[in-house]
């Protein structure tokens, strides 16, 4: 009996196997490469910010300047319209705009925006401060992309 079975198990793979049928595609693969080519943009300094104990948060603006309605800044060592402004070696033709975390040692966070006008090559920005900041030098970096044609 079990030499029955096994031959008819044997059989029933075969006829199994003879009726399949093989499928195929074929797959055509592209990549674009583009070389960026390197411009430069100054670094971004807020210089020092001191601010009193339990302070509210407020709003360091490279145009506008100091946005406390709190008074909760004591001094900064910035300058209006220049300190918080990043010159470029082109011409923005793209909208930019970003926020950046700006972190210190101790993993406490502030936040850049960062953003441009199109036709002038500065990137401007406003900072952040928040209720309470942690004092320490805050440092964060970014990349600005440009898409000519």
């Amino acid at each position: 009996m079990r030499k029955y079975f096994l031959l008819s198990a044997v059989a029933l793979l075969v006829a199994t196997s003879a009726n399949a049928t093989t499928d195929y595609a074929e797959v055509t693969a592209k990549a674009t490469i583009e070389v960026a080519t390197k411009f430069s943009c100054d670094n971004i300094d807020y210089g020092t910010i001191v601010v009193k104990q339990n302070n509210a948060s407020f709003v360091i603006d490279a145009e506008l300047g100091v946005v406390d309605d709190t008074n909760s800044l004591i001094s900064w060592s910035g300058d209006w319209g220049i300190t918080g402004v990043s010159t470029c070696s082109i011409t923005f033709d793209d909208d930019f705009d970003e926020n950046v975390t700006l972190k210190n040692n101790n993993g406490d966070n502030i936040t850049l925006n960062v953003y441009n006008r199109l036709g002038d090559p500065f990137l401007i920005s406003t900072l952040t401060i928040p209720a309470q900041v942690k004092p320490g030098e805050y440092t964060g970096s970014f990349t600005v992309t440009v898409t000519s044609e």
